[in-house]
């Protein structure tokens, strides 16, 4: 999971009818506004790479209920689901069916710029079902330099969580390391590569990374 005009609609309130408790295992998002679909196309219209993937009709973004938000900022300010999972019986997929980007954090929705940063970062998880962009994580994964192998192996990492579900195929934790450089989440490009001496990321990592992003910008290969 990943961070920071107001996209967010604010809801009237209904003075006549109090809000109802919500069953449990109900997903509680946000009616879907004209602001989460445009947010996302101005993502994919820059983005063609992720265009080639992800559409307005198999993705969403959703702006979570204060409920669902309480939860959901204990783990990152948005939330990447794909169509796969499903959560939890108390915190189920808020649109079974779909990928969706359910947004937790109130700096996210008052900052558009931000919250297109964060959504560009977190589509990345979704990628790994694009066989190209799948080729080139799994020649990153193979070039970890021996400092940063290390590092892994001492959870002391700058993703201290990067060993934690090696086995997923979407392993976000590893995706850390792609989204760290490309979209600098986490300072992994402009502080983490210096402060590693220039050992978390490998010149043939770095290489690999400027392909990816080149992917993602163009949808060329």
């Amino acid at each position: 999971m990943s961070t920071p005009a107001n996209v967010a609609n604010v809801l009237p309130k209904i003075d006549e009818q109090p809000e109802q408790p919500k069953p449990k295992g109900v997903a509680a998002v946000l009616p879907k506004t004209a602001s989460e679909d445009s947010i996302l196309q101005q993502v994919l219209s820059e983005y063609k790479g992720l265009a080639k993937n992800f559409n307005t009709a198999n993705t969403s973004v959703v702006f979570a209920d204060p409920v669902r938000s309480k939860t959901g900022l204990q783990h990152g300010g948005l939330e990447f689901w794909p169509t796969t999972e499903v959560g939890t019986k108390d915190f189920p997929h808020p649109s079974p069916g779909k990928n969706v980007l359910e947004i937790y954090s109130d700096e996210l929705r008052n900052n558009p710029e931000q919250l297109k940063q964060a959504i560009y970062g977190d589509l990345m998880h979704g990628m790994v079902n694009d066989p190209y962009w799948r080729g080139l994580r799994d020649q990153f994964m193979q070039n970890f330099t021996p400092q940063e192998i290390e590092r892994q192996h001492q959870h002391q990492t700058w993703w201290d969580d990067v060993n934690e579900d090696q086995g997923a195929a979407g392993n976000p934790t590893w995706d850390a390391y792609l989204r760290g450089w490309i979209a600098d989440e986490g300072s992994g490009r402009s502080k983490g590569q210096a402060d590693s001496k220039n050992t978390m990321y490998s010149p043939k990592q770095i290489q690999i990374l400027q392909k990816m992003q080149d992917y993602l910008k163009t949808g060329a290969q």
